[in-house]
C-alpha cells in the first residue's frame, strides 16, 4: 500500500530523487508503449496480407528461408494460413478466422494502448506538478539564501561602525 507525501515538505535533493523516479517510470512507460504500437503495426500488416493474399490464387511469391535468403514459390491454396499465436506454436486458420484472429489482437492492442496512453498523461501531469513545487522551493531557497546574505552584510556593517 502506498502512503501519501507532501512534497511541499520534502527537501529539494528529495524532490529531485523523486523526479528522477518518476522520469524513469515514465521512460518505461514511453518504451512500453512503442514497443505496443509496433506489435500493432506488425498485425495490421499481416492482416492486409491475408487479404491480399486470399484474393489472388496461385499467386507467386518469395519463400524465406533464413533472414537474407528466399526462394520463389506459389500459394497453392490462398484460404488457408498458418498463424504464429506466440511461444513457438503455430494454428492452420481461414482467411475469414486469421482476420478475426488479427482484429481481435489490434483490438486488445488498442484498449492496452488507451490504457497505456493515461498512464502516460497522468505521469506527465504528475512530474509537471513536481517540477513546480521544486521550482518554487528553489527559488524559496534562494531568497532565503538572499535574505541571510543581506543580514550578515548589515551585520558586518554596523560591527564595523561600531569599531
Amino acid at each position: 500500500m502506498s502512503q501519501k507525501v507532501d512534497l511541499t515538505k520534502l527537501q529539494p535533493e528529495q524532490i529531485m530523487q523523486f523526479k528522477n523516479q518518476l522520469n524513469q517510470e515514465l521512460e518505461h512507460l514511453q518504451t512500453s508503449f512503442q514497443a505496443l504500437k509496433t506489435a500493432q503495426m506488425k498485425y495490421k500488416e499481416c492482416n492486409e496480407n491475408v487479404k491480399q493474399v486470399s484474393q489472388n490464387n496461385d499467386q507467386e511469391t518469395l519463400i524465406p528461408l533464413t533472414s537474407s535468403l528466399y526462394v520463389p514459390g506459389k500459394v497453392k491454396n490462398s484460404d488457408l494460413f498458418l498463424i504464429d499465436v506466440g511461444t513457438g506454436y503455430y494454428v492452420e486458420k481461414s482467411t475469414e478466422e486469421a482476420s478475426k484472429f488479427f482484429n481481435g489482437r489490434l483490438s486488445k492492442l488498442d484498449e492496452d494502448g488507451g490504457k497505456l496512453a493515461t498512464m502516460i498523461n497522468e505521469k506527465l501531469e504528475i512530474l509537471d506538478r513536481v517540477d513546480n513545487i521544486l521550482r518554487s522551493k528553489l527559488m524559496e531557497q534562494q531568497k532565503l539564501q538572499g535574505q541571510q546574505a543581506q543580514a550578515q552584510a548589515q551585520a558586518q556593517s554596523q560591527a564595523q561602525q561600531q569599531s
